[in-house]
């Protein structure tokens, strides 16, 4: 297994070269932040931060590793058709197939030629598959839809493609855009997409900034209602590309004013820095863990329209600009925003902390049932993973992993398992 202490260690083939790039920078940032050429905190800030308290998990865990030396894996998914095969993420743009954990030699989809990872965060982020039919039987018009950022331009890119009829693969040639995100810069890009409980398709888009000078623009992208980035969207596939949902928040059948000011009918909730993984729970309930910048790392469960704060707030605090003693959001102590589920500080506040979270699944593992029902999320540079019990409102410290994690999911029968960036893919089991 590979430690997560620096980028140099992840174990990235020299052929990735412009993936090791991103991961050098996916690693550094998370360590130093925007903020980190000032160590001084200024006066706004609390003088003493109140830690929220983590509880020592009364079961021991381990990592069972599964697969390993995988291509810059960043997420894993179901195939979703009862054969318990895994769909695995490059972030160099290759969709792979795992059978019995093993990677089949050719690639499932891919997009190599479509994707760059030259700079920055970018990559292919995430796929989803859309719902099959209600009869459960697979057809040819079913396909994959993936996010990604797109060579050449540097746009955020979601774009779908159909599936061989036996699930084997998927056309890239047969590519329907849906939606194009121009981003600001080669950062925070979000890039997760899933299908709800509704039938709807959930995009998460970052804020696509990471110089402290754009923090002075006004309005900040995240709280502009006109603007895709920042926000969380809910999109109907049924129509190409798609159509809105008139139940959406900003719609003209639910926000009139809105609509006619311009708001974007695209959005589900706002004020989201780095999105970098959501999940459903068995209820509907939608967890959101937003990357932070220089003090916290949150867990949001999203409501419809719902304001998440960045960057007038980072967890529950104002935010303060890396370059001067002032509130980004001089209003943000009246302003209105939607605390996080679950916030856990940086190393320099918290020595116990994190510095990158990275969600996320709700635990439905047989073999795990004290966990059942729980949140479980992680930290990409600490390798720490945690739970939240949405019965007793508390979060438990589960394990050390040691690993850079990049994705925490559910395998096709349940399974709680751990990818790891520098190749490795894990599942959580009891200790004894």
């Amino acid at each position: 297994m590979r430690g997560a202490g620096s980028a140099l260690h992840l174990g990235v083939p020299p052929r990735s070269a412009p993936a090791f790039v991103t991961l050098v920078w996916l690693t550094v940032l998370a360590l130093m932040g925007p903020a980190a050429a000032q160590t001084a905190t200024y006066a706004p800030y609390p003088a003493e931060t109140e830690i929220p308290p983590v509880f020592p998990s009364e079961v021991a865990y381990r990592l069972e590793v599964l697969a390993d030396e995988l291509p810059v894996p960043v997420a894993v998914t179901p195939l979703d058709d009862g054969s318990g095969r895994l769909l695995l993420v490059s972030l160099l743009g290759r969709v792979w197939l795992l059978e019995g954990y093993e990677m089949r030699p050719e690639p499932f989809l891919d997009l190599a030629a479509r994707v760059t990872g030259l700079q920055g965060e970018q990559g292919l982020f995430s796929v989803t598959l859309e719902p099959a039919g209600s009869s459960g039987s697979v057809s040819t018009s079913r396909r994959i839809v993936a996010a990604f950022t797109e060579s050449g331009s540097g746009d955020l890119l979601v774009a779908a493609y159909p599936l061989a009829p036996d699930l084997s693969g998927a056309d890239w040639t047969a590519e329907d855009e849906i939606l194009r995100v121009e981003m600001p810069e080669p950062f925070h890009h979000g890039g997760q997409v899933a299908f709800g409980p509704d039938g709807m398709l959930y995009v998460s888009v970052g804020s696509g900034e990471i110089s402290t000078e754009r923090l002075h623009h006004t309005p900040a992208p995240s709280q502009d209602p006109t603007s895709l980035l920042g926000k969380l969207l809910r999109l109907d596939l049924d129509r190409q590309p798609y159509d809105v949902p008139p139940d959406n928040p900003l719609t003209a059948s639910s926000d009139p004013a809105a609509a006619s000011a311009g708001a974007r009918p695209e959005i589900w909730a706002s004020g989201f820095r780095n999105p970098w993984k959501l999940t459903f729970g068995p209820a509907g309930e939608l967890y959101l863990a937003d990357v932070g910048a220089d003090r916290w790392e949150e867990v949001n469960l999203v409501e419809k329209g719902g304001n998440y704060g960045w960057p007038a707030r980072e967890g529950s605090e104002c935010f303060i600009f890396p370059d001067m003693a002032a509130y980004v959001d001089p209003n943000c102590l009246s302003d209105v925003f939607e605390d996080p589920l679950v916030a856990y500080a940086h190393l320099r506040l918290d020595p116990q902390g994190g510095q990158a979270v990275t969600g996320g699944t709700v635990v439905a593992d047989p073999a795990l049932p004290e966990l059942e029902g729980r949140y479980v999320y992680g930290d990409f540079v600490t390798g720490r993973v945690w739970s939240y019990d949405p019965q007793l409102r508390r979060v438990e410290l589960l394990l050390e992993t040691g690993v850079a994690i990049s994705d925490i999911s559910s395998g096709a029968n349940g399974e709680l398992l751990v990818l790891g960036i520098g190749g490795s893919l894990s599942r959580v089991v009891h200790a004894d």
